[in-house]
């Protein structure tokens, strides 16, 4: 369950906390510690030290679509640098050609 909220964050300033997914609301500190016991009994549950292959393969996907979710969001700072970079560009550029030809007149 933990997994599925580390799943839906990412590192933009904007993106909204997720919501239990059992509630639908946001959660609460108590649930969030229960959770957290679930998640401890169930690792320690694990009769051996080794982690399964597919417990490996879950882990790979998750981890691999968190890293498209952050790429996707830097793809689109990226573009919105340029962009702005662009519009300030032109405008200096613009500027300084106009006073250049208002001096040279």
């Amino acid at each position: 369950m933990l997994a599925h909220v580390a799943d839906k964050t990412t590192m933009a300033a904007s993106t909204p906390i997720p919501n239990n997914p059992t509630t639908g609301k946001a959660w609460t500190r108590n649930e969030l510690l229960t959770e957290l016991e679930v998640e401890r009994k169930r690792n320690s549950e694990r009769t051996s030290g080794i982690v399964s292959w597919s417990e490996q393969v879950s882990n790979v996907q998750a981890r691999w679509h968190i890293h498209l979710k952050e790429w996707t969001i830097l793809t689109h700072q990226v573009y919105e640098l340029g962009r702005e970079c662009r519009v300030f560009a032109e405008t200096r550029l613009l500027a300084s050609t106009s006073t250049s030809l208002t001096r040279s007149n």
